[in-house]
């Protein structure tokens, strides 16, 4: 493996993302991935470039008060990674999301992320609809 910058768990994209996505900080989020990475979520199948796949993310910030990535979990082997996390957000609309996640990452020889693959139950971001993002 590549040695990468040292993170909290010695993944820096993988620290560098879960930050960037709380803070809402997109460009800094941008330095998560490698140029070509490709993002998937099981909900509708598509491969996703990062850009495309930040549109929605770009939404959650100026909608909520707080994002956080809650319960982290993380195993390693070699270039994966899967984590398990409950992403959180408290809406303006004083509503709530609650989405468990699941993802399969796969790292860059120079240790961005190459490959995201998000598992979740969709109806939990049913909330983000009915306040509009």
């Amino acid at each position: 493996m590549a040695e990468q910058a040292p993170g909290p768990n010695g993944y820096e994209a993988i620290d560098r993302m879960y930050t960037a996505t709380e803070d809402g900080d997109m460009e800094r989020l941008l330095t998560c991935f490698a140029p070509d990475a490709v993002i998937w979520h099981a909900d509708d199948e598509v491969e996703q470039d990062v850009d495309t796949c930040l549109q929605r993310i770009r939404l959650l910030g100026p909608a909520s008060s707080k994002v956080a990535y809650e319960d982290r979990r993380m195993t390693a082997v070699d270039q994966q990674v899967f984590l398990q996390h409950t992403l959180t957000a408290d809406l303006l609309t004083g509503s709530r999301l609650r989405l468990p996640a699941f993802m399969r990452v796969e790292l860059s020889s120079d240790g961005l992320i190459s490959r995201l693959e998000e598992y979740y139950d969709s109806r939990a971001t049913d909330v983000l609809a009915e306040a509009g993002v």
